[in-house]
């Protein structure tokens, strides 16, 4: 689908739209998850999730390109109109269900170290009407949105580097590659969670003004996540003993409250308080991608599917009251992450290849 060039964006505005949709409140807490299986070389794993990202990266842009759209256009070329709008429709309710899942996390973030009493329904209305806010201008109000996220990202990247010695401990890391490949491999499949993201290409791609230089930022914006998320699991680990991360949900908080200033106690606070940039500009691409496809899909304008999953939204932040069933719920969108970008994907990439060729 061909969109109109005074709301397409320049091609380096991808790098700050990947790094924005990548870098969320994983970052926080996913070492406990990915030292499950790998321990302390989980950093490796890390990188290993990055390459395979690349390549899933590459697969995206050669297909796209060739469908001259976005995912949508894929489908509808590969099924046909009615069944690729039901495939394409699964596709814009994993993007609602990422911004939930986004959502709630940070709300209860909030809860657990800010304010315990804050009702749910108070921070997820203020969060969503933000969102609209941005939404409505555009996507290149969107895209500025990422812009400004990215700075507040570079920041939080040197706050890795905040390492007080008495709490350093080099040998937790070493030996290095103490554990198999299978096990690294397991513990790489546990970041497509916190490292996702990178999908929001599949709504993108037709507001590019020139995709084939896109590309080369989209990659860039990939390997920067990657560097972000190595050094964040390093610096962790060299903090906190291998046993203690399996019982420490928000790692990186625990260790930013370490940081004492004469002039601000807790530090934490307003670490997290500035975290809502990262938070909104996420919820804003998915929302955005999710409503703009269902607009597609169903002929409407894009407002009215906006509101209904924004309402829906509240609603299912409200359903999602304790630590388990919130457990539940981002287990589940962390499965269907790897079913989209390690098994869908590929798999798509090469039927439409196979359709294109018997077509030529």
């Amino acid at each position: 689908m061909q969109v109109n060039i005074r709301h397409q964006i320049s091609p380096y505005f991808l790098f700050f739209i990947i790094v924005g949709a990548q870098t969320g409140v994983g970052i926080l807490g996913f070492h406990r998850i990915i030292a499950k299986h790998a321990g302390y070389d989980a950093w490796i794993s890390v990188l290993i999730a990055g390459a395979i990202i690349q390549d899933i990266v590459l697969l995206m842009f050669q297909m796209l390109s060739a469908a001259r759209g976005d995912i949508i256009d894929v489908h509808s070329q590969i099924y046909g109109n009615k069944v690729g709008s039901i495939f394409s429709a699964i596709i814009m309710i994993y993007f609602w269900l990422a911004a939930v899942s986004v959502l709630r996390e940070y709300i209860e973030i909030i809860q657990v170290w800010m304010f315990p009493t804050l009702p749910t329904w108070i921070l997820s209305i203020l969060i969503l009407v933000l969102s609209y806010y941005i939404i409505s201008g555009g996507f290149r109000v969107v895209a500025g949105i990422c812009f400004v996220s990215v700075i507040y990202t570079i920041l939080l990247f040197f706050n890795h580097f905040y390492l007080p010695n008495n709490y350093i401990h080099i040998d937790n890391i070493f030996p290095i590659l103490d554990h198999s490949f299978i096990d690294l491999l397991k513990s790489a499949k546990e970041t497509s969670y916190s490292m996702a993201g990178f999908e929001i290409i599949l709504m993108v791609y037709p507001f590019l003004k020139d995709p084939e230089t896109s590309k080369k930022y989209a990659q860039l914006g990939v390997a920067f996540t990657t560097l972000f998320y190595t050094v964040g699991a390093i610096t962790t680990f060299l903090f906190i003993s291998e046993k203690q991360i399996q019982t420490t949900i928000w790692a990186r908080i625990n260790i930013n409250a370490l940081a004492k200033f004469s002039f601000v106690e807790r530090f934490e606070y307003i670490l997290l308080s500035l975290y809502l940039i990262k938070i909104v500009t996420i919820i804003t691409l998915m929302l955005w991608a999710s409503s703009r496809g269902i607009k597609l899909i169903s002929k409407k304008k894009q407002k009215i599917p906006l509101i209904v999953l924004m309402v829906l939204s509240i609603a299912i932040c409200q359903i999602l009251d304790n630590r388990y069933i919130l457990n539940s719920f981002l287990e589940m969108i962390a499965k269907f992450s790897v079913g989209l970008f390690y098994v869908y994907i590929p798999i798509l990439w090469l039927a439409f290849n196979l359709i294109k060729k018997r077509t030529i």
